[in-house]
């Protein structure tokens, strides 16, 4: 029941949480979370206790958000969406660390009085020392949700840098401005007018822009530029950057009410994703490099909703805006088939040059391959790549998945996606399929994003007036289907 309103919840329905996917079961259990104990199946945030770094820290509430269908008079939910509050999300300038408890201060003005106490929700340490208050809410810890806004994933050290630095949030990832920020033309890059890394701000002291060389002992086959990685000094791809005081940082999370005991008793937002004002790139046409999606939206042609002998708006969407460390590369979209049987996944390319002006390369079986996305139309120019197509091909948009995934060319190309391909650093060559052949920073994967669907764009009336569209969930195979071994369907469907 959602004020007042009470909705069926249809079995197999899989629910999405800011960084992770339940089912309805799971998220009540109070067995399978890490936290001291819930009194009964809750979607409440238990206390923390001092485990933490803090005192008693409570949740004050949960939302739901649900889209269904009114069937039968009946409300049926389709899709189930489970957060904290999905819209709280704010800003402020990094003032100081706690390392042992992945946490961060952060002030409303650069240099000014820590006001908001931020700790990663980070189970598995994987950008930080380790610590969740309930993993319901954690980070996404296989893909770059603490990151820069290029996409470069970046890290609470955890330990105290001026007594031991830590060598997977080591300091020489973050230089020194007196040190120099190495630019996009001494990476070999010559970007238009008017594209370059940022000069430095008066006073500032670490590089907030700068492109890393490449790694030692990356394969010739990714063009190399002729610089190197020389010293310990340099910064080095395969691992995380720090934050540091003074960064200006994005964040959103679940608010812990704090007892107020203590400096560490005040409020406390767990957080699962940030993103710091900080362009980190990487060396063009080399691994590791790293992308992130920013927002991504799909929807399918239904040709059988018609109204009056109107067809009603169902056209063939896609919107994807993501961030990507080498600003040459060009960048793929697959959709994420689920076998309904054994759980296999299958790649299905959604971006090809008639739908997107193909910008062409040749695979690795020799074939020219089109298609792709570029950080911009021309040219090696910083910045984001978009996409969005409101006439796709014909039918390569059917039955969008639950999950997407962006992938950098360099990693992999549409004829070998799902094939094997050497493993970077091996000798002899061990062949594994390319998603897997370049692991780098702390256990992520270099060059791909894994993320979840939040937006799915369904039917809308052609003509005010109509009767309402419904949602066409029967277009969408993981809820018709199941989405793997042990799973069905949705029962009773909300169609």
């Amino acid at each position: 029941m959602i004020n007042g309103l009470t909705i069926k919840i249809p079995c197999n329905t899989i629910l999405q949480m800011p960084a992770a996917t339940f089912t309805w079961a799971d998220i009540f259990d109070p067995t399978k979370f890490q936290s001291a104990s819930i009194p009964v199946p809750s979607v409440t945030l238990p206390a923390s206790g001092t485990a933490f770094g803090a005192g008693a820290l409570s949740l004050p509430s949960t939302e739901i958000r649900i889209d269904g269908n009114i069937v039968g008079g009946q409300h049926i939910a389709g899709l189930v969406y489970v957060s904290q509050q999905s819209l709280n999300t704010s800003t402020g300038f990094v003032t100081g660390f706690d390392y042992a408890n992945g946490v961060i201060y952060i002030s409303k003005d650069a240099g000014g009085a820590p006001q908001v106490r931020l700790q990663l929700n980070d189970a598995n340490g994987r950008f930080s020392a380790g610590q969740s208050p309930d993993t319901r809410f954690n980070v996404d810890d296989q893909n770059p949700t603490v990151r820069a806004a290029s996409g470069y994933p970046m890290c609470v050290p955890r330990t105290d840098p001026t007594i031991a630095d830590d060598p997977k949030c080591p300091q020489k990832n973050r230089p020194l401005v007196a040190n120099g920020c190495r630019s996009f033309r001494e990476a070999g890059v010559a970007p238009p007018a008017g594209w370059e890394i940022a000069l430095p701000r008066p006073g500032q002291q670490y590089c907030s822009g700068f492109v890393m060389k490449a790694p030692p002992g990356t394969p010739s086959t990714f063009q190399l530029q002729p610089t190197s990685i020389a010293s310990n000094s340099e910064p080095d791809s395969r691992q995380q950057v720090p934050f540091e005081i003074g960064d200006f940082i994005t964040y959103a999370g679940t608010i812990l009410e704090g007892d107020g005991k203590g400096p560490g008793g005040a409020d406390t937002i767990s957080v699962h994703t940030v993103v710091a004002n900080a362009g980190v790139f990487t060396q063009p046409n080399t691994l590791p490099s790293y992308i992130a999606i920013g927002d991504f939206r799909v929807s399918t042609y239904d040709p059988f909703l018609v109204f009056n002998g109107i067809p009603q708006e169902a056209p063939d969407r896609l919107v994807l805006e993501a961030f990507v460390t080498d600003v040459t590369s060009i960048v793929d979209v697959y959709l994420v088939d689920a076998d309904p049987v054994t759980g296999g996944l299958a790649h299905r390319w959604v971006t090809p040059g008639t739908m997107t002006s193909g910008v062409g390369t040749v695979g690795s079986n020799g074939h020219l391959i089109d298609g792709g996305i570029t950080t911009q139309a021309f040219g090696p120019q910083p910045g984001r790549v978009r996409i969005r197509a409101n006439k796709a091909v014909p039918a390569i948009l059917e039955s969008p998945t639950r999950y997407v995934r962006v992938v950098e060319r360099s990693l992999c190309d549409p004829a070998n996606i799902n094939n094997a391909a050497p493993l970077l650093g091996s000798s002899p060559a061990v062949q594994v399929p390319c998603l897997e052949r370049a692991p780098a920073a702390n256990g992520l994967n270099s060059g791909q994003y894994l993320a979840p669907t939040f937006n799915f764009l369904f039917p809308e009336n052609f003509v005010p007036g109509d009767p309402i569209v419904p949602r066409d969930f029967w277009k969408l195979g993981f809820l018709v289907n199941g989405e793997g071994p042990g799973t069905g369907g949705l029962v009773p469907t909300p169609w």
